[in-house]
């Protein structure tokens, strides 16, 4: 019970948890997702731009890791499906994997090609240069669906 106590009291020195956990219960379909998928009369392609923010942080602030936006591309510009809506977003790396609850991305103007614009951070430190796959789970009218973008290339953020 003691070792509970310090953890709850580090991580609120800390500031709590990141904003993804490493992917213990990785779907054995998220390797397999397509690179295109049908949902509502659209076919949707996944575009992803990660980066490995390379600039320290005030002491004694961990390295932090990889950060990006993801795009929900549809085929044709339109309005998205009614309750169109991200779950969950892996990124895997070899054997490594990691997920988070993506964060939408607030834009100007409704975007009618991305239908999701998504946002991560605090990933892992993984280092510039590196190839990752980019796994999205959503969902719409009910159903979910998987949809991967293979071998995303970290870029270096200074």
């Amino acid at each position: 019970m003691k070792y509970l106590l310090a953890l709850v009291l580090l991580l609120a020195a800390c500031g709590g948890a990141t904003s993804g956990v490493p992917a213990a219960t990785l779907p054995p379909e998220a390797r397999n997702a397509p690179d295109r998928v049908a949902a509502e009369g659209h076919t949707y392609i996944l575009r992803s731009d990660l980066y490995s923010d390379l600039m320290p942080g005030p002491a004694p602030t961990p390295r932090r890791g990889v950060g990006g936006t993801i795009f929900l591309r549809a085929d044709v510009a339109s309005d998205a499906p009614q309750g169109l809506r991200a779950e969950k977003i892996w990124l895997i790396k070899g054997a490594e994997s990691w997920e988070t609850v993506p964060q939408p991305v607030q834009t100007f103007a409704a975007d009618r090609v991305n239908h999701l614009s998504l946002g991560i951070t605090d990933g892992p430190t993984w280092d510039a240069g590196a190839k990752v796959d980019v796994v999205l789970q959503f969902s719409v009218a009910g159903r979910a669906y998987l949809i991967q973008q293979r071998g995303v290339q970290v870029m270096g953020a200074f």
